[in-house]
């Protein structure tokens, strides 16, 4: 749940330091109880910035009056637990249990009685996200009493519109309860300026109207590190046309040192930085229609937007290998084939130059798996950007708006990839191992088993719910042993 703060950038130095001084950060910082909302662009540094407020925060030393930490990254690009209400309040329950248990007696008994007459959480029952709001709220009385609460909460966009005017709302309450005199509850979130359209909560800072100058020493510091020599009007164009988006210069900056690489004069690059359109999404666009490799760039697109789940790059390898009208019958000569990548280094530097830098990957439960580079990218693709990856691939047969043409087709060519591989020979004579936890040996040896016979039939309900014909759905079953499907 908590490793979308581990993929945050750090700090450029001599950067984010003015938020300490900012008037309203000083304020919101000795109240007894406030809300301060972080607010700004997408791209525009909100979670670099609360992630160096929090590293500032746990250098402090320690004191019994220390005070307790809690903290919660949502993430759009994650799995459902890092965007959801019931991860949040999961996480937050976990961090209180660990630093002030006797706050939540009355969950621990909960669970107590639970798992003793119904069975093993998370097979036999489910916390509901209600419960845990209960006992959230109702901690605070006690772990307060021990010592101030300083919460913060990254990307409350993230976890959708609704969603996150639900939260504000429960946290405004909260603050407004009848707690003892001198007991301090401060409360900190960041989120693009909406869906959180206006708080009266008195405490505000708009990002791109402060992070001018930050902008600025990352541009320097970047350019610099890489081209010693380089002329004065470069940074100064990447810094006047960001208007306070860190994401903006990031890519612009790679662009330059590719055209840079590529032998461009300084006046041409300087035209182009200008030529470029100071929004997010236009720049998205320019990177995409400046793709050489478009139908493997698209695959991956439709990848990374639509898999149910993150995939590791050893499943990612293989899900672009694997086309839906693929000639190959087997796993080895899927391997001949001349764009096949032989492993997941490979796959990484695949991943950046297919994506144009938009996509990365990053540590996940132990391997690394492929997202966006932020949350803004996913976004373009869903508004506008992925239907220019999918020209031609609509099925016959099909009537559908555009918008679910672009999303159900996206999801017919995963649900056809998925059939394919679990089509090939070598899963087909595979042996089924019995208990059912050898499918560890499985698994390793077909890296996309799992999520193919898990997600296959979402992706076709899904494709079929946006009007996509499924006509053709029987001509892809040379289907492996039964045996197979139900060990999944």
């Amino acid at each position: 749940i908590n490793s979308r703060s581990d993929d945050i950038d750090n700090v450029t130095k001599g950067t984010c330091e003015w938020i300490f001084q900012h008037e309203t950060y000083r304020r919101w910082a000795v109240c007894d109880r406030g809300l301060l909302w972080i607010k700004g662009k997408p791209g525009s540094g909100k979670s670099t910035l609360l992630q160096h407020v929090l590293k500032k925060h746990n250098k402090e030393p320690g004191t019994r009056a220390r005070p307790l930490i809690l903290t919660f990254f949502f993430h759009g690009r994650g799995v459902e637990l890092q965007k959801t209400p019931l991860g949040l309040f999961r996480s937050l329950l976990h961090q209180i249990l660990r630093e002030v248990p006797d706050a939540l007696q009355d969950l621990t008994t909960a669970f107590q009685q639970r798992r003793d007459t119904i069975g093993k959480p998370g097979e036999k029952w489910q916390w509901h996200v209600n419960e845990l709001q209960h006992f959230f709220k109702s901690s605070l009385p006690t772990a307060l009493e021990s010592r101030p609460i300083w919460l913060f909460i990254d990307a409350l966009d993230e976890c959708g519109e609704q969603n996150a005017v639900n939260i504000v709302q429960e946290f405004k309450s909260v603050l407004q309860e009848p707690l003892a005199t001198g007991l301090q509850f401060r409360i900190c979130f960041t989120c693009r300026h909406y869906p959180i359209l206006g708080l009266n909560c008195g405490f505000e800072i708009c990002l791109e109207h402060e992070n001018g100058q930050d902008i600025s020493t990352y541009v320097q510091s970047r350019l610099s590190q890489a081209i010693p020599l380089i002329p004065d009007t470069i940074p100064t164009a990447i810094r006047n046309r960001a208007s306070g988006v860190f994401m903006w210069a990031r890519l612009v900056i790679d662009r330059v040192l590719d055209r840079e690489r590529r032998g461009w004069g300084w006046k041409k690059i300087e035209a182009e930085i200008y030529h470029s359109s100071p929004e997010l999404d236009a720049l998205y666009q320019e990177l995409i229609q400046d793709m050489d490799e478009g139908p493997a760039s698209g695959k991956l697109i439709r990848w990374i937007c639509f898999a149910w789940r993150p995939l590791s790059l050893d499943e990612l390898r293989w899900a672009l290998i694997v086309d839906s009208d693929c000639a190959y019958t087997t796993l080895q000569h899927c391997q001949s084939a001349e764009d096949y990548i032989c492993d997941v280094d490979m796959m990484e530097r695949r991943l950046k130059t297919l994506s144009h830098g938009l996509a990365e990957a990053v540590a996940s439960s132990n391997k690394r798996v492929a997202q966006f580079i932020h949350q803004s990218v996913r976004d373009f693709f869903f508004k506008t950007g992925i239907s220019v990856l999918l020209d031609g691939l609509m099925p016959a047969g099909t009537e559908a708006s555009e918008t679910d043409m672009v999303v159900g087709t996206a999801h017919y060519q995963l649900s056809r990839t998925c059939i394919r591989y679990l089509a090939m020979e070598e899963i087909a004579r595979a042996k089924i191992p019995r208990p059912s936890h050898d499918s560890v040996r499985l698994t390793s040896e077909f890296p996309l088993l799992h999520y193919a016979t898990m997600s296959w039939i979402g992706h076709v309900k899904e494709s079929e719910r946006k009007g996509i014909s499924q006509d053709d759905l029987l001509n892809y079953f040379s289907w492996p042993s039964e045996d197979l499907v139900r060990l999944w």
